[in-house]
């Protein structure tokens, strides 16, 4: 009988097909655990989760918060060596999901791929993808001995300085047009010309060993101003840095600008990234923080040094800063300031004059005790000017800062329970005046979270650093409730939203009258059809009440705006492309009322690992700036990517980069503007006398 018959052959050959098929998954099993790459780019997680909570009247802190991010993203951390600190750090990660993943860390001993996020409790499909741009899974495997003395020797302070990466970036801004501040006129004033080109250069020095030494040097200068003369060497902004944080030692420290934040913002500024919508998650804000400072922003930051020092539960952090601030003098040989600046720009003569006239010292503590499931901390500052500072009075001003010497103090608690935490800080002024904030959070599912802060900043309250969750442009004068909910439908819908509720007791710079109300409400819904295509709806209104006068009358009056997006966001291995529908709807209480509206698309290529093209197009059309939208578009390292668009026109952008040789990066970018009913941009020194607004960018970066 022959070894195989015609009646056996079709188990045989069932068999062998099953062998294949084993193996092939293993094979793809195998790659897909080796895979380490992110599941989405930055401009998805822009898109998808930072669009959505960045605060339209806190822009100066968004564009720090969000290069700090993007920093992040280009120097992802080590899944498997990274802290609880560093986790911390992305605002998608509550404190129950940041606990779990690291109790599977240890409990497995480290990550063999990233694809084994998905066997962490609580870690959904969006929250995986969001983390993956972020972090990236070496070795879960035991060193080896060779291993281990290599690393001992390099853990020698002195090597640790200069056997890192090194990174050099320069970035000109060139405008191919003219603006009205250019021109000298015919009878000069300090205020009515612009004193240098206007080219805008910035440039950038990096270092860094891991996450343990770092230093830097940013230059920067802004269009209109001057070089290398009138106090300028050579630019207007000088800003450097060290930071020092040995891994396995108790202490840390930064010398030169950092940035340093502390509780729920009341005293330091928040500590967190995002908006109202991150209120919902599970988070110790408790936990005091700083940084280097990295950005180009010339205002909120400090110079001088900072340590920390942790020890068990304990955490202490003091910090000391002297800078000199820009402020406009009451008379040239006076010793009153009536205005702080907050711009940063020195063009005119009369920006140049109030450049660096007022010294400021900082000092201030952090204390906490933090265990796991409560915690506590106080904060103080104290700053002390050169110079008295008084503001002329205005009806908005009356409770602002006056004087030589501002003091805060603060206390700050979290408690967490199964289902339930809760968290709040109470914060006091030089004159006992009390501003404070408590938050509820309830989650009686993993995937289903309910969020309540209520907020009451007395109007007399005083912090010159302070930076919460507030409608206002200050952490004074508010009352507020809060309420936001997330919840994850199955695995492909992501729901979030939020309504905050609000009150100005006394007066604003816009409402005169006291007791202004306002709501401000979002509604965002994310919809994975699969791993390549996401929709994305969101929803976004804002009312608010605004000085209205009338026959020589004052009153209040409701001014409402609408938002709709519609978006879908379909991406390849080497494709990206993103089309957006946006609508807006702007009412006033008096019966004026103006629409909205724009088609927007953006594309990315990667031809191949050295280089690449993205695209951006718009067309749109309001009937003013109260209606006005605005949308991401493809941008260079480090630089803002958030334009507002008004009136009636089209927007587009071209940018490409190509890795000239190994490390060497070379970036174009070029943006055009045109307007079908206006033949200018902009007003008085910044205006364009044309329908057409072009600017070129080149950017050059080196890693070594």
């Amino acid at each position: 009988m022959p070894l195989y018959s015609l009646k056996s052959f079709p188990l045989i050959l069932r068999r062998f097909l099953l062998i294949v098929t084993l193996s092939l998954g293993g094979i793809v099993r195998l790659c897909a655990q080796v895979q380490d790459g992110p599941y989405m780019t930055w401009d998805d997680f822009v898109l998808d989760y930072w669009d959505s909570q960045k605060a339209a009247d806190d822009t100066e802190g968004d564009a720090e918060r969000l290069e700090s991010l993007e920093d992040l993203a280009h120097h992802p951390l080590q899944l498997n060596r990274c802290t609880r600190e560093d986790i911390q750090q992305f605002p998608f990660l509550d404190e129950a999901q940041v606990d779990s993943l690291l109790s599977y860390r240890e409990r497995k001993r480290g990550f063999v791929s990233l694809g084994e996020l998905q066997m962490v409790k609580g870690m959904d499909y969006f929250t995986r993808c969001r983390l993956s741009l972020f972090v990236r899974c070496d070795s879960a495997y035991p060193p080896s001995a060779v291993f281990l003395q290599r690393m001992e020797e390099d853990n020698r302070l002195g090597k640790k300085m200069i056997k890192g990466r090194h990174e050099l970036e320069t970035r000109l801004d060139v405008p191919l047009y003219r603006r009205a501040g250019y021109t000298t006129p015919d009878t000069p004033s300090k205020t009515n010309y612009y004193i240098g080109n206007a080219l805008h250069h910035v440039m950038r020095y990096r270092y860094a060993y891991k996450r343990e030494v770092m230093y830097g040097l940013t230059i920067e200068k802004d269009g209109g101003e001057p070089v290398a003369k009138r106090g300028f060497y050579p630019y207007d902004y000088l800003s450097g840095f060290v930071l020092l944080r040995p891994k396995d030692r108790p202490w840390s420290m930064a010398v030169g600008d950092y940035n340093v934040w502390s509780g729920n913002g009341l005293l330091l500024g928040r500590r967190m990234y995002g908006g109202r919508e991150v209120e919902a998650r599970q988070t110790r804000n408790t936990l005091s923080l700083f940084k280097a400072h990295t950005s180009t922003e010339e205002i909120d930051f400090f110079r001088g040094a900072v340590g920390a020092w942790k020890w068990r539960s304990m955490d202490v952090m003091a910090f000391a800063s002297y800078r000199r601030l820009d402020g406009r003098l009451s008379n040239a040989s006076s010793d009153t300031v009536t205005t702080l600046l907050q711009t940063g720009l020195h063009r005119t003569l009369s920006e140049i004059e109030a450049r660096r006239t007022v010294g400021c010292f900082t000092a201030g503590w952090h204390w906490s005790w933090n265990q796991k499931h409560w915690g506590v901390a106080t904060d103080g500052v104290w700053s002390h000017f050169s110079k008295y500072v008084s503001p002329a009075e205005r009806w908005y001003n009356a409770h602002y800062f006056r004087g030589q010497t501002a003091r805060s103090l603060s206390a700050s608690y979290y408690i967490e329970l199964s289902k339930l935490s809760f968290q709040g800080d109470v914060a006091t002024d030089r004159e006992w005046h009390v501003s404070t904030v408590h938050r509820l959070l309830y989650a009686p599912t993993r995937h289903l979270r309910f969020g309540l802060q209520y907020r009451q900043f007395s109007p007399r309250y005083v912090t010159l650093y302070g930076r919460a969750l507030q409608q206002a442009n200050r952490v004074a004068n508010e009352q507020g409730v809060l309420l936001n909910a997330y919840a994850l439908i199955g695995k492909s819908v992501e729901w979030s939203g939020y309504v905050d509720l609000f009150r100005f007791p006394k007066p604003t710079y816009q409402s005169r009258q006291p007791n202004a109300k306002g709501m401000e409400a979002m509604c965002q819904l994310a919809y994975r059809l699969s791993n390549d295509w996401r929709l994305l709806m969101r929803y976004k209104l804002k009312s608010r009440q605004y000085t209205l006068t009338l026959d020589e009358q004052q009153g209040l009056e409701y001014r409402t705006v609408q938002k709709l997006r519609l978006s879908s966001v379909w991406t390849h291995a080497r494709y990206e492309l993103t089309t957006q529908a946006d609508a807006s709807y702007a009412h006033r209480q008096s019966g004026k009322h103006s629409l909205g509206w724009m088609i927007s698309s953006r594309a990315a290529w990667k031809a191949s690992s050295r280089w690449g093209l993205k695209a951006f197009g718009a067309f749109f059309f309001t009937d003013d700036t109260e209606s006005m939208l605005y949308a991401y578009e493809p941008q260079m390292l480090h630089a803002s990517a958030f334009p507002s668009f008004a009136y009636h026109g089209m927007r587009g952008v071209v940018m490409g980069h190509y890795q000239v040789l190994k490390g060497l990066t070379l970036s174009l970018r070029l943006a055009s503007t045109h307007y079908f009913n206006r033949d200018h941009f902009s007003s008085r020194l910044d205006e364009i006398s044309s329908s057409w607004k072009n600017d070129l960018s080149v950017q050059v970066r080196w890693v070594m």
